[in-house]
């Protein structure tokens, strides 16, 4: 039998397990700390009016609550195998990307575009230091260095990618504060490209493809873990998802999970500049949601469109959500040049 067809027949489980209390196993806290402050920032980031928004710094209090209940599912009272599976055998753990959401949460690199008539650019690059009393305090206080850059001759600027030596910062609160420096242009949260390929469980196939990928993702109280395959580059064919519904006495139930998908969709060019275009599998009828980075709707396009006119857009990353008449949908990223 097929390994991945014996692993999908063992999952059609429900169980409860009861975690008496909402504590932290000390190996979720060593392994899983990182995920807790990835789920919290998702949170806070998806809605501009929660209190920690503008917070570069993530509150102690807004990261136990998911090293609680992600401690509740690891602890497995009742040994189910597939529980065990996923944290030994595929460890999965969450990406900055967000493959379950339009959201990312990017916590070390920003993006930001300097306008090449900036009087202080040039020592900037060669020193990591302007002279420009505005963007050096920034510079110095959020502890950020000078990852890459490169210059769009064409637009007259200079992309600079900047790293924090925080190990986690919620670089969406920093987007304005760079934005009111004249001279830069734009500012935006970034992920560099490798970062997508987190998975670093066994060798496994889904569809013949070896997993490349793997999230966890939150939808009220419902905890999702995956794994994903088949060109990830351009935003994953295949997937699977488990599912565990979490209650606020640590609860544990473990849900069917969602079986291996293929993509409905596919898009090209990605980056684009003027036309996005959409190939679609089936003949069901769909309309498009395009959302910015930080997880806000831009813009909602009925009738099945066979292509997007992005050219109005500022350069930077995007996402579009594809819904079908049967409620199917799916995320991919795009990136705007």
């Amino acid at each position: 039998m097929n390994k991945t067809l014996f692993f999908i027949s063992v999952l059609f489980i429900t169980t409860t397990s009861v975690f008496s209390q909402c504590e932290i196993n000390p190996y979720i806290q060593d392994n899983y700390e990182i995920d807790a402050k990835i789920l919290a920032l998702r949170e806070i980031i998806n809605n501009p009016s929660d209190p920690d928004y503008d917070n570069p710094f993530l509150p102690v209090e807004r990261i136990i609550p998911f090293l609680e209940k992600l401690s509740a599912i690891y602890e497995n009272p009742t040994n189910n195998s597939t529980i065990d599976s996923l944290f030994n055998e595929f460890q999965i753990h969450a990406n900055w990307e967000n493959f379950g959401g339009p959201n990312q949460a990017p916590f070390k690199i920003m993006h930001i575009s300097i306008n090449n008539s900036a009087p202080w650019l040039e020592d900037f690059l060669n020193t990591g230091v302007s002279g420009f009393p505005e963007l050096d305090n920034l510079i110095n206080e959020y502890q950020f260095t000078i990852h890459s850059y490169f210059e769009i001759v064409s637009i007259e600027r200079h992309v600079v990618y900047i790293e924090t030596n925080f190990d986690f910062l919620n670089i969406t609160a920093l987007l304005d504060d760079f934005l009111a420096i004249e001279d830069i242009e734009s500012s935006y949260p970034f992920v560099l490209f490798e970062d997508r390929f987190n998975y670093n469980g066994i060798y496994y196939t889904l569809s013949n493809e070896p997993v490349s990928v793997c999230d966890i993702f939150i939808n009220e109280d419902i905890y999702t873990f995956g794994i994903y395959a088949g060109d990830c580059p351009s935003g994953c064919l295949y997937h699977i998802h488990w599912d565990f519904q979490v209650n606020e006495d640590c609860e544990v139930t473990l849900l069917a999970n969602q079986e291996n998908i293929s993509s409905l969709f596919s898009i090209h060019p990605n980056p684009v500049s003027e036309k996005l275009h959409i190939n679609q599998i089936n003949t069901e009828e769909y309309s498009i949601k395009l959302y910015s980075i930080e997880g806000k709707l831009l813009e909602t396009i009925q009738y099945s469109p066979k292509s997007i006119n992005v050219s109005g857009l500022n350069s930077g990353v995007y996402f579009i959500e594809i819904i079908t008449s049967n409620g199917n949908k799916q995320i991919k990223k795009i990136v705007k040049n």
